[in-house]
Order: C-alpha cells, then sequence, then structure tokens
C-alpha cells in the first residue's frame, strides 16, 4: 500500500454496492429471501415493493406469522388501516392456532399485534390491561 493512499479522496475510491440494497439482491426463490428482501425494501419506505414480497411470502407459507405481521406494518406505513388490522389480526389467529410454539415470543407478537390494532383504531397502543392481566 502506497502510504499516500490514505490521503486519497473518498471519491478516488471504487464505491462498493450496498449488499442490502434491495434492488441489487438476487431475485428470491423462497420464503427467506423474499421475507429478506422484503424487510430491505420496508425499511427504505419502498412500502409497494414490501408489499408485493409479503404477499409472495405468504403464498409460499401461509401459516407464517411473520409475514402476516410485517405486512400489516406496510399496510400501516402505506395508511391502509382496515388491510393493516385484517393482517395483525391473521397473526392473532395463527398464533392462537398454535403456529409459534416459543411461548414467550407468542406473547411478544401477540401484544405487538394489538398494540398496532388499539393504535389504528384508537390512537392509543393501550396494552396496560394486556400486559397486567392477561391470562392464557
Amino acid at each position: 500500500m502506497n502510504i499516500f493512499d490514505r490521503f486519497r479522496k473518498k471519491s478516488d475510491h471504487k464505491m462498493t454496492a450496498d449488499p442490502h440494497d434491495p434492488d441489487l439482491m438476487p431475485a428470491p426463490v423462497d420464503l427467506a429471501g423474499f421475507m429478506r428482501r422484503g424487510w430491505a425494501y420496508h425499511s427504505r419506505g419502498k412500502e409497494p415493493q414490501a408489499e408485493a414480497d409479503f404477499r409472495k411470502a405468504i403464498e409460499i407459507a401461509p401459516d407464517s406469522v411473520d409475514a402476516h405481521y410485517v405486512l400489516g406494518l406496510v399496510f400501516k406505513a402505506q395508511g391502509k388501516k382496515e388491510d393493516a388490522i385484517r393482517s395483525f389480526e391473521k397473526a392473532i389467529e395463527l398464533l392462537k392456532a398454535g403456529a409459534i410454539t416459543d411461548a414467550t415470543r407468542v406473547d411478544m407478537l401477540r401484544r405487538l399485534a394489538l398494540g398496532h390494532i388499539n393504535e389504528l383504531t384508537h390512537g392509543d397502543w393501550n396494552l396496560e390491561k394486556e400486559i397486567w392481566h392477561y391470562k392464557r
């Protein structure tokens, strides 16, 4: 390495592509791929593309709590209130049906989904009753 390399302007260095840029990711072929790229789109505010990927994930795995939950987040970000509520309710329904067996994860996802539903319908997460008085 030349001693002067460290003084070179950043613009002189080759720019490397962002490996998390959803537009540069390989086309997904499975649930994990659609979920990964959907999250990348969602994190960049590209909600229509995220919605398409999460819908494809649900086609692949209709019982995926995660896919329904995050589709609810995307709908919420798009201002599609009724669609968001339906997605969060579907996630809760799948949790009740035993789609996830880890009790801690079930409680967490259930509370998050209920919080989003409450916020969309009442303007407040209002989970005090859920947190302090919830019984299985």
